[in-house]
């Protein structure tokens, strides 16, 4: 039986965000056009909605986010995806306050991980952007550094945040 997901689109100061979950799980955030969009979805059934039991929780934590709020997302029920390492990751994402950054560095060297490479192919690779913080991660010295939305939409949500980093091409 193939699995079902549902698809809720929503507008976003940095565009047009993707919303996918299924009966249990929020599998994903993604801008639309993103490098990795819509991961491991594969060719499954995707039913747009209205309304969702998941998905209107995640749209009011992105309704704060985007008004300069906080959101809580202990209650968010995010899918079990990801390689373990990965998911290692992925927590250590959602640990980083708002308004913060770290370094791919700092997350090898806290997750003792020999390779700061490997941190950011996991950061990139996160499938709920914004609530799942990967745009808070730079490169060494809090250089502006990719991000699979592009580094512009990454720059934006750090100026929201009021957050620290040096951008090479001086838009802050």
């Amino acid at each position: 039986m193939q699995k079902k997901y549902v698809k809720k689109l929503y507008f976003s100061p940095i565009g047009t965000l993707s919303l996918v979950a299924d009966e249990q799980y929020l599998y994903g955030i993604w801008v639309q056009e993103q490098k990795h969009f819509e991961r491991g979805l594969g060719d499954e059934t995707i039913e747009a909605v209205v309304s969702h039991p998941i998905l209107d929780p995640v749209i009011a934590c992105l309704d704060a986010y985007f008004k300069g709020k906080s959101h809580d997302l202990s209650n968010l029920p995010l899918a079990p995806i990801g390689t373990d390492f990965e998911k290692r990751v992925w927590s250590y994402l959602q640990e980083i306050p708002y308004g913060q950054t770290v370094t791919y560095g700092q997350i090898a060297q806290e997750l003792q991980v020999a390779s700061a490479q490997a941190i950011g192919g996991a950061v990139g690779r996160n499938p709920w952007s914004i609530l799942v913080p990967c745009h808070r991660v730079l490169g060494a010295g809090k250089r502006l550094t990719g991000y699979a939305a592009g580094v512009e939409k990454k720059a934006w949500l750090l100026e929201h945040e009021e957050a620290d980093f040096k951008d090479i091409n001086n838009r802050k």
